[in-house]
């Protein structure tokens, strides 16, 4: 088995832009340039939802995915997918070379508010497999308020049983190895303290007294939700409510700890291997002040397949590439693969930070009577494309992906070659 580190960052940000430097949010530094890329990472956060800002979102990018993305992309990080359900935003970032080794990735959304008529409560749902093991992450936003416990619950499992995939056998949340859950859970404290006292005993740094009245905790135990899932023991103060630009809470609302990070793993969904998640970090970033919630960020270990090949499309190396000219490009399908009319290879500048950023993109050949191709013919299946496209207009490092429509997914990605004007 193999170690994959993931981290996951849950910041209800209210209705802010990007304001501070994120590089100290997401942990990163001049010394993660240079680490070995064995590393997996995943950002949500939940963003404004007025009727403007979802309009604009539409037009151009949602400005936190934007700002993510810039700062992630030099440390060789790339957006692969992510999801909106109105203030819910998640984005999904893999290192370059993971790529090809995502399968069947697809999102969900489940409305809770208003009964399941509105989107400003609810869930955006990320399912994919990386190396061998199935992988769902839930970033949600429950009901509000203090007397809103019940409400809480039932968000939780209309999310439980409302969310499905088109995949078998883990169409549902609970069914993949591993899951990981995390947003604006609100859940408040129990019992009638007030937010002064609360407050007093944050001071104290008497946090054991307040997480015997979390309400999250409780739902756990009586199993009204969130049973099957994990959560780090807590070491950090409420993260809600806070004065903006400011580490002291606004009491005109009881501090609790709203946002939250928890997890499941299955760890005999395989023969003789175990499955493991080793939680590394659990921390809230008090730094962060423009919001009245402080970001949560976790950060965990996890043991994946080694050498895990499946439906692979391989490149045979591009020597140069000429602006203006027709360029043959070759690739090789494992027998395992099938087209479908939709599949596709796009060109991407090598330094490319999302997968909505090709240059220019050409449908493949179609394979006539895949399902009745000899065993012979389906081993030794390679093909050759012409591309024609004037997009490719400036000189530099380039790739390709292959992406498949069947399996939702990159089935494969080329060495970086250069692209020349002709002399």
């Amino acid at each position: 088995m193999d170690t994959l580190r993931i981290s996951c960052i849950t910041w209800n940000i209210e209705t802010s832009w990007p304001e501070q430097d994120l590089e100290a949010l997401l942990g990163l530094g001049e010394e993660n340039k240079s680490r070995s890329n064995t590393q997996f990472s995943d950002f949500l956060q939940e963003v404004r939802s007025q009727p403007q800002n979802v309009v604009m979102d539409a037009l151009f990018e949602e400005p936190w995915t934007n700002a993510f993305r810039e700062v992630l992309g030099p440390y060789g990080y790339v957006r692969i997918t992510g999801e909106r359900l109105q203030g819910i935003v998640t984005s999904i970032f893999v290192l370059r070379h993971h790529i090809p080794h995502l399968r069947n990735i697809h999102t969900a959304i489940t409305r809770t508010g208003l009964g399941g008529f509105w989107g400003n409560k609810g869930a955006v749902s990320v399912r994919f497999s990386l190396y061998g093991c199935s992988i769902c992450i839930v970033n949600s936003h429950l009901a509000a308020h203090d007397s809103g416990f019940n409400e809480r619950c039932a968000n939780y499992n209309t999310i439980i049983d409302e969310t499905v995939f088109p995949v078998t056998p883990t169409s549902h949340i609970l069914f993949h190895d591993y899951v990981f859950w995390l947003g604006d859970l609100n859940f408040r404290l129990s019992g009638e303290a007030t937010a002064e006292f609360i407050s007093k005993k944050i001071a104290e740094n008497d946090l054991e007294w307040l997480l015997q009245r979390d309400e999250l905790k409780k739902a756990q135990e009586t199993e009204e939700a969130f049973g099957p899932l994990s959560e780090a023991t807590i070491k950090f103060p409420p993260t809600y409510k806070y004065q903006r630009n400011s580490n002291n809470y606004d009491l005109v609302r009881r501090p609790a700890w709203t946002d939250r990070i928890l997890h499941q793993v299955h760890v005999n969904a395989y023969e003789n291997v175990r499955l493991n998640i080793d939680q590394l970090l659990y921390e809230s970033n008090q730094d962060y002040g423009q919001s009245d919630h402080k970001p949560v960020c976790a950060k965990y270990a996890i043991k994946v397949f080694s050498h895990h090949y499946e439906k692979c499309v391989t490149f045979k190396p591009i020597k140069e590439w000429f602006i203006g000219c027709p360029n043959t490009i070759k690739y090789t399908l494992d027998a395992d693969v099938e087209t479908s009319p939709w599949d596709y290879v796009a060109v991407f500048k090598a330094d490319f930070t999302s997968v909505h950023q090709y240059v220019t993109y050409s449908y493949v050949p179609q394979i006539e009577n895949q399902t009745n191709s000899s065993e012979q013919q389906r081993v030794n299946r390679s093909f050759q494309m012409i591309f024609n496209d004037e997009l490719v207009q400036l000189p530099g490092l380039y790739v390709l992906l292959f992406y498949s429509s069947k399996y939702s997914c990159y089935l494969g990605m080329s060495d970086p070659f250069p692209v020349h004007r002709e002399t």
